[in-house]
Formats: C-alpha cells, structure tokens, sequence
C-alpha cells in the first residue's frame, strides 16, 4: 500500500534550544548521560515525537553521541520516533473491554486497515495505542478516547471503520456514543 502522508515541513527547534540551554546543562559527563532521557521527553511534548533533527541537537547539546540518544529512544516503547497520526485513539483493551470485543476491532486495525506494530495506519490518518489497562469508563465497553477528550464508546468493528472513514475525509467525529469527558 502506497502512503499518502505529505512531506514534512522544515521543523523549528528553537522553543526545544531554549528549554535544552535554560534546563539541561550538565556539569559533567554523566549527568549528561542521565539528562537524555528527559530532553527527549521534552521534544517530544513539542514536536508529538522525536524528530532526527531534535536527537542530533540534543546529542550535541549534551556533548553525547547521536547513538546513545537514539538507544535509549529505540529502548523505551513510550518514545515515538516517527511522527504521530493527525489522530490519535487510545484503545482500551482492559477487561471489560476485551469482554464486550475489543479484540475484533484491533484485528480490523491489523487486518484491514494494515496498522503497524506502533499502532500508525500507512495513510497517517490514525495513531493508535492499544492500552492494556482501563480507561474508567467501563460502562461505554469497547471504548476508544479520540484526540485525548472525545470517548467513542459501544464500538462495532462497522462504528470503528466509519470513524476511520469519517477522520480519512477530513470530517469531525460526530455522533459518537459517551461525549467528552
């Protein structure tokens, strides 16, 4: 399947080169060592992920290599490095989810719509985190929570391609079940 995500733009790190130079500044090498990770998390609270041009200023900044940024990138599951669908579902896959049949909506996410082991579709519509634990709203099982506030709840795997229909052509997610929280 071919992607149709569009070429990135050029990427402003200066808010990322003011936070590297007022919070990280490392006396020495190893606190430039235990300081990687938290400049990571940074850029990727600016950026939704932690863009090639962000490690190499945060490698430089810290006067580390690129390759011990890049592996303690590549060894926490929570860093992204590749940029984030323009949506975002997390997945409730908790127990009462699983009951009512999230199994069968992440099977179409693989299946159908060929989701990778990130949780991205190819077409950069949709990211999507599978979340082992429980998102509180048990009574909307199978539940997803779409950008971060709106809860799509009661899913069907024939809801779920809708959705995914509806954000492919640009359209807001109305009609939903469970609103906002």
């Amino acid at each position: 399947m071919e992607s149709k995500v569009a070429p990135r733009q050029p990427l402003d790190l200066s808010p990322l080169q003011r936070i590297l130079e007022e919070r990280y500044r490392p006396q020495d090498y190893q606190e430039a060592q235990e300081l990687i990770v938290g400049a990571c998390q940074e850029a990727q609270r600016l950026f939704g992920w932690v863009p090639p041009e962000a490690a190499q200023l945060i490698a430089g900044h810290l006067g580390v290599t690129i390759n011990r940024v890049y592996g303690l990138l590549t060894f926490y599951a929570d860093f992204r490095t590749q940029p984030p669908g323009r949506h975002y579902l997390w997945l409730c896959y908790g127990a009462a989810c699983y009951v009512a049949g999230a199994r069968r909506l992440i099977d179409l996410l693989r299946d159908e719509y060929d989701m990778d082991e990130k949780g991205d579709l190819p077409d950069g519509t949709l990211s999507i985190n599978i979340f082992n634990g429980c998102l509180g709203v048990c009574d909307l099982a199978p539940v997803g929570q779409l950008d971060h506030h709106e809860y799509v709840g009661h899913l069907t795997v024939e809801e779920l391609r809708t959705l995914i229909e509806r954000l492919r052509s640009g359209e807001e997610a109305e009609g939903t079940h469970g609103g906002s929280h």
